[in-house]
């Protein structure tokens, strides 16, 4: 007689499901939807599972753990944990679940324990839990909008500034280069001539000037280069010192 498999079979194709002990099957690593899962608290996915994977991450937290801790506490279990294939970063791939978990932790009182309980909850749950911050965490949303309306102001006025700017120092510098391109060729010939007299070969006294114009061409687009580098870092600065400003003013 055949003896029957010690184990059930997974058809090819299929994902090994989760244990209600956390996610045995899966080894130490999740793939993507089920990190995403517990990330975002979906309804369906094994409660013990979730709060084993965030007990396993507030284990380094060295104590109590603040909602603004959660967020990176998950970011370093998910890149060690995450199973995928693609050819990004851990840190690009976990990235857009960390933002989720900061975003459900804002709903959370800053001087909250956050447990694994907790952080497991859906938004729904946590203002249940938490209903006389709604308020102040609906007021926060706002406020961070608003700044972020902002810097996005700031950073198209940016993009804006340098890319006319962009144009203008390259119309220059090619301008100035060719004018000064050309008067250092006349120059040079000019005075060879003078010092060399007209009894002078006028090719060798052309392939000096040509040498020297070559030079200079060559000089012109590194000196083109450098500005255009530069510019780039003058706008960065100017956005940053623009932004600073306009907050005190805010705030007065």
């Amino acid at each position: 007689p055949r003896r029957r498999s010690a184990g059930r079979r997974v058809p090819r194709g299929r994902v090994p499901s989760m244990s209600a002990a956390g996610m045995p099957r899966l080894g130490r690593r999740c793939p993507l939807t089920a990190c995403l899962a517990i990330a975002l608290a979906v309804p369906g996915v094994a409660a013990s599972a979730c709060q084993d994977t965030y007990a396993t991450a507030f284990k380094g937290s060295g104590g109590a753990v603040a909602p603004k801790k959660v967020g990176a506490l998950y970011n370093e279990w998910c890149k060690k944990n995450m199973r995928v294939s693609s050819a990004k970063s851990m840190d690009e791939l976990c990235a857009p679940l960390v933002r989720k978990v900061e975003q459900k932790m804002a709903w959370v009182p800053p001087d909250t324990e956050v447990t694994p309980e907790i952080a497991c909850e859906s938004l729904e749950k946590l203002k249940e839990r938490f209903p006389e911050y709604v308020a102040v965490a609906e007021a926060q949303m706002k406020s961070a909008g608003s700044e972020e309306a902002k810097k996005k102001e700031h950073l198209d006025k940016a993009k804006k500034l340098k890319k006319r700017l962009d144009e203008e120092v390259r119309k220059m510098a090619q301008a100035w280069g060719k004018s000064f391109v050309d008067d250092l060729g006349k120059t040079v010939r000019d005075v060879s001539l003078e010092v060399l007299g007209t009894a002078s070969a006028e090719g060798p006294r052309d392939a000096l000037a040509k040498s020297l114009e070559d030079a200079a061409r060559m000089n012109v687009r590194g000196v083109e280069t450098k500005l255009l580098q530069k510019l780039d870092e003058a706008v960065g600065t100017w956005a940053s010192k623009a932004a600073r400003e306009a907050a005190k003013a805010a705030e007065l």
